[in-house]
C-alpha cells in the first residue's frame, strides 16, 4: 500500500527562536518543513530538520511581493500548513486570506477576531468589560487632543507606561514599528506624547505594574480551550521588561488562567495565543499585559515541558484530535543564550539609573554569578543549542558577533 505523505508546514520569518522550535518540533515527526525568511538562509533553516528554505520580500515594505513569493512556494504542493510566526506576517496573511488557494490550510481566526486580541485598544476594551484584572488604562481615541490626555494621565501617578495600540503598525503600506515606553515624570511623559508614533497614531497610557511576568499559552478551536501551558519570567532583554531571556514553567495561576479561558473563549479564537500577566507587586493578583495571537519567543519551553504546540496546532489544521496532555512538568527552565549574554551586559554596562533597568536592583556580582551557574544547572534548557542540531546556535553566534562589532 502506497504510504499517505503528510502535508508539509511553510513556516514563515525563519530567524525567530520560535519557528526555530516548531521546525524542530514538526521535523523530528518527520513531518516536512519548508522555511522561509527575507533572506534565504535563517536560524530555523540551518536546522537539521528544515526540509527547504525560500526567501521573500519584506512584508514591512512590500507586502505584495512578500504574498506573492508565498503563494509560489505554497503553489508547489497539493495541500500544505502555513504558519506565520510575527505579528506582521500574520496580519498579512489573514488580511489577505483570500488570496491563498484552499489547499492551503491556516490554522488561524479570520482577521477580525486577530484584530480584537493583537489591538490593544480592542483588547483593553473587551478586558475592561469581562472585569478582567488590568492596568489603569486611559486610551487616546477617547480624548480631543494629546494635552486633554497629558492632563488626565497626569493625575494616576507615576510610573506610566505609553504603547501604541499594535507594536507594528501599518500605515501607508509600512509597518511603523513601536515598543512600550516608559515615562517617570510629567517632562517624560510629555516628551514621549510629543514624538513619533504616539503623536500620530491611537496609543494607551497605563499605569505600570510592577512584579513578575506571566504568560499563560493556549491552543483554542473556536474559543474552547484544547491546550494549555504557564511559564514565569526570571530574566528579561532589557531588564525592566522585554523579552523573556530565562523562564521557568509553573501551574497556571487560577485568576490568569480564569481570565485568559474568559478572553479567548469570549473572541471565539481559533489557533495558538499567548496571554501575558504581570503580578502586580502591590495587590498581590495577575494583571493583564497584552495577547500575542501567534506563537511565542519562548516556544521550546512549553515543547520540552510537554505541551508540544507546533504538532498540536498542525493536527488542528487538518482536523484531526489536538488535545493537549492533562499536565507537563513543573519547574523546568528555559534559558536564549545570547539573550541572556545581552541582558548581563546591559547589567553591566548600564547606569542604575537607566531606563533600561529601570524597576530592578541587582549586585553586578550576583547577576555575573547568575549567568555563570545557570550553565550548570541541570533544571535548564537551552532554547537554541541543541548537540544534535548545532548548525542554528553556530548560525546565531555568527550574527551576534557581527552586530557586536558593528555597534557604535
Amino acid at each position: 500500500m502506497e504510504k499517505i505523505q503528510k502535508p508539509p508546514v511553510i513556516l514563515l520569518d525563519g530567524n525567530q527562536r520560535s519557528a526555530l522550535a516548531a521546525t524542530r518540533s514538526l521535523g523530528k515527526k518527520g513531518i516536512g518543513v519548508v522555511v522561509g525568511a527575507e533572506r534565504g538562509r535563517s536560524l530555523a533553516s540551518s536546522s537539521r530538520y528544515c526540509q527547504r528554505s525560500f526567501d521573500y520580500p519584506s512584508p514591512d515594505s512590500d507586502a505584495e511581493a512578500f504574498l506573492r513569493a508565498v503563494l509560489e512556494t505554497s503553489g508547489r504542493y497539493d495541500r500544505s500548513v502555513l504558519f506565520p510566526m510575527t505579528d506582521v506576517t500574520m496580519n498579512e496573511i489573514l488580511l489577505h486570506r483570500d488570496l491563498l488557494p484552499g489547499n492551503v490550510l491556516v490554522p488561524f481566526s479570520e482577521h477580525l477576531r486577530y484584530d480584537a486580541l493583537s489591538d490593544k485598544e480592542n483588547l483593553f476594551r473587551q478586558a475592561k468589560k469581562l472585569a478582567i484584572p488590568m492596568p489603569e488604562t486611559l486610551f487616546s481615541s477617547d480624548f480631543q487632543s494629546r494635552d486633554a490626555l497629558r492632563s488626565e494621565a497626569m493625575t494616576m501617578g507615576f510610573p506610566l507606561v505609553v504603547k501604541a495600540a499594535h507594536s507594528r503598525e501599518r500605515l501607508s503600506g509600512n509597518y511603523i514599528a513601536s515598543s512600550a515606553t516608559y515615562a517617570n515624570d510629567p517632562n517624560e511623559l510629555n516628551t514621549v506624547l510629543g514624538r513619533p508614533p504616539y503623536n500620530r497614531l491611537r496609543c494607551l497610557v497605563q499605569k505600570r505594574i510592577q512584579g513578575t511576568g506571566i504568560g499563560i499559552f493556549l491552543l483554542a478551536r473556536h474559543g474552547d480551550v484544547l491546550a494549555r501551558f504557564a511559564h514565569r519570567r526570571i530574566r528579561e532583554k532589557p531588564p525592566s521588561g522585554g523579552v523573556s531571556v530565562l523562564c521557568e514553567s509553573i501551574s497556571p495561576p487560577s485568576e490568569a488562567w480564569e481570565a485568559a479561558s474568559r478572553l479567548i473563549s469570549t473572541i471565539g479564537w481559533h489557533g495558538v495565543a499567548m496571554i501575558e500577566f504581570k503580578l502586580d507587586a502591590e495587590e498581590n493578583r495577575p494583571k493583564l499585559i497584552e495577547v500575542n495571537a501567534r506563537f511565542w519567543g519562548s516556544l521550546e519551553l512549553a515543547i520540552r515541558a510537554g505541551v508540544d504546540f507546533p504538532f498540536l496546532l498542525y493536527r488542528l489544521a487538518l482536523g484531526e484530535s489536538a488535545e493537549g496532555p492533562p499536565g507537563y512538568r513543573i519547574g523546568l527552565k528555559s534559558r536564549w543564550e545570547l539573550g541572556d549574554l545581552d541582558h548581563l551586559l546591559i547589567r553591566l554596562k548600564r547606569d542604575p539609573n537607566h531606563p533600561s533597568l529601570s524597576g530592578t536592583r541587582v549586585r553586578k556580582r550576583d547577576a555575573v554569578a547568575s549567568f555563570l551557574t545557570d550553565f550548570f544547572r541541570p533544571s535548564v534548557v537551552h532554547e537554541v543549542f541543541n548537540y544534535g542540531d548545532p548548525a542554528p546556535f553556530l548560525f546565531e553566534a555568527k550574527e551576534y558577533l557581527g552586530n557586536l562589532v558593528s555597534r557604535p
